[in-house]
């Protein structure tokens, strides 16, 4: 799919797509993965199953084998068919997933490494995008740069576990995790005009997202290929596509993340829950 030429939201004009998005480097080393990630953000690790198609088992341990001794949890695989498995928000294959991090349902201290093992690829489109979110927050506008990286946001998904805390979250060891999910409103106290004013500057930045996704570089991940992604600095999605499209989705905590949730982990919204 080619890169249009111009940005097709105000909030863009001036960006280069191009740069924002990229096409991951591949490498057969695990130990170059993490290195790759640390760098540029993503990387595909390629040859890892020897050709077998990979179990639930198989896809925990390439996590952990990209991630060594840096590994806090490693989530049990989520299966991703057509329509998800057990996530609220079900994309079927007609539609485009646009840009967006995973793992919000557990609130801040979501997952700060996603895995993407492509079992089936299916037989048509299907192509997969990252964006390096930080540099693209970093390029918006003063006004909503400043909102995006300094105003708390309620970016609570219904019933799960709570987060009041800006889009672009620091941490205190320096490092940011930049969000964008379905859910995201004004703060619960923020009322009257200044709310009209959050509303307004969110979906802004949905429509950033929304119109940079058809702009960005597309890759194929291959029967085999793990998506390798640090899921604080980059947005990933993916394109509508036929047949059948199998991969296994592994979240992780590492030491470098933002500590681990309460109760039990899964790789979808399973066990996110939080009881009134």
């Amino acid at each position: 799919m080619g890169v249009p030429d111009v940005p097709t939201s105000v909030d863009l004009a001036g960006l280069d797509p191009a740069a924002l998005g990229s096409v991951p480097p591949r490498t057969e080393d695990p130990a170059h993965a993490r290195r790759l990630m640390a760098e540029g953000g993503a990387a595909i690790l390629t040859g890892w199953f020897g050709g077998k198609a990979p179990d639930e088992r198989a896809a925990t341990a390439v996590a952990r084998a990209v991630l060594g001794h840096a590994t806090l949890a490693i989530a049990p695989p989520a299966a991703i068919r057509e329509g998800g498995e057990r996530d609220k928000l079900q994309i079927d294959a007609t539609a485009s997933l646009p840009l967006h991090a995973d793992g919000f349902a557990y609130g801040d201290r979501h997952c700060d490494a996603v895995f993407l093992i492509c079992v089936e690829k299916g037989s048509e489109d299907g192509a997969s995008f990252v964006v390096d979110a930080r540099s693209l927050i970093a390029a918006l506008p003063h006004d909503l740069r400043a909102f995006l990286t300094d105003v708390p946001v309620d970016l609570t998904e219904p019933g799960m576990h709570p987060a009041t805390s800006p889009i672009l979250l620091r941490l205190a060891s320096g490092r940011t995790a930049a969000r964008c999910t379905p859910w995201m409103e004004p703060a619960p106290a923020v009322t009257g005009a200044e709310r009209e004013r959050h509303v307004a500057l969110l979906d802004r930045w949905r429509q950033v997202t929304w119109d940079l996704t058809p702009l960005v570089p597309r890759f194929t991940l291959e029967p085999g290929d793990t998506l390798c992604i640090d899921n604080y600095r980059m947005f990933h999605g993916r394109d509508p596509y036929a047949g059948n499209r199998f991969l296994w989705r592994v979240w992780a905590w590492t030491s470098d993340g933002n500590g681990l949730p309460d109760g039990v982990l899964h790789s979808d919204s399973r066990y996110a829950t939080v009881t009134p």
